[in-house]
C-alpha cells in the first residue's frame, strides 16, 4: 500500500480527528489545521499528496483559499461541506476542486478515493 500525506482543512477539530482515525490504521499521514490561513501557511513549506478542504472556514472560506491553494501545489483537493446543494458543488468543480466529498463523509469511499491516487502520487 502506498502512504499518502493528507492534509485537512477543517475548523471542527472532531472531523480532523475522526480523519485521522480512519486514514492513519490504513498507513497515511494526517496533518489537521483549522483555517485556510493555516493551511495555506503549511502548503508553503511541506508537500502533500491530497488535501480535504472544508468550505465553511472562520476567515477565507474554502472556495477562497482553493484558488490560491491551486498556486501552492499540484495535489488534488477535495472540497468537503454540508451544503450540498448542486450550484456549490457545480462551483466547486468549475473553481479547480478535483471532487466535492458532502458532509457526513462516506469513509469507505474517502479511503477508496485515496487509494486511487496515482503510485507516482502517494507516497513520493
Amino acid at each position: 500500500m502506498q502512504r499518502a500525506r493528507i492534509l485537512v482543512v477543517d475548523d471542527e477539530s472532531t472531523n480532523v480527528e475522526i480523519l485521522a482515525r480512519v486514514l492513519e490504521p490504513h498507513g497515511h499521514a494526517v496533518t489537521g489545521v483549522g483555517s485556510a490561513e493555516k493551511a495555506l501557511e503549511v502548503l508553503s513549506g511541506s508537500a502533500f499528496d491530497l488535501i480535504l478542504l472544508d468550505l465553511v472556514l472562520p476567515g477565507k472560506t474554502g472556495m477562497q483559499a482553493l484558488a490560491e491553494m491551486q498556486t501552492l501545489t499540484d495535489a488534488p483537493i477535495h472540497l468537503m461541506s454540508g451544503q450540498t446543494d448542486p450550484d456549490t458543488r457545480q462551483d466547486a468543480l468549475l473553481l479547480g476542486a478535483a471532487a466535492f466529498q458532502p458532509k457526513p463523509l462516506d469513509l469507505e469511499a474517502l479511503l477508496a478515493a485515496v487509494a486511487a491516487l496515482p503510485p507516482a502520487r502517494a507516497g513520493r
